[in-house]
């Protein structure tokens, strides 16, 4: 089973937060070419809750590689959706 792969890099120190802060992405992957950014916070994957990386590596596991699928992130106050497009981890 091919795994869903995004290059989002969590931030581990993010304290209480509801969500999964990012401290980056890496480059060219898919999550930095659908505009997200650090300090990102990601509340929601393909229509799943996400309230810590627990919930993050759940929604990752169901994706499916190349199916489109809308990611819902908090920066700086505002609740932003886009679109990402999981690859296939190598």
């Amino acid at each position: 089973m091919m795994t869903a792969y995004l290059g989002t890099i969590p931030d581990y120190s993010q304290g209480d937060i509801k969500g999964l802060l990012l401290s980056g992405g890496t480059k060219e992957a898919p999550a930095s070419k659908a505009g997200l950014q650090a300090t990102d916070i990601i509340i929601d994957l393909a229509g799943r809750n996400v309230e810590n990386i627990y919930d993050h590596t759940y929604a990752i596991e169901a994706l499916k590689v190349g199916q489109e699928v809308e990611i819902v992130v908090e920066r700086k106050g505002e609740t932003l959706r886009l679109k990402v497009t999981p690859l296939s981890r190598q």
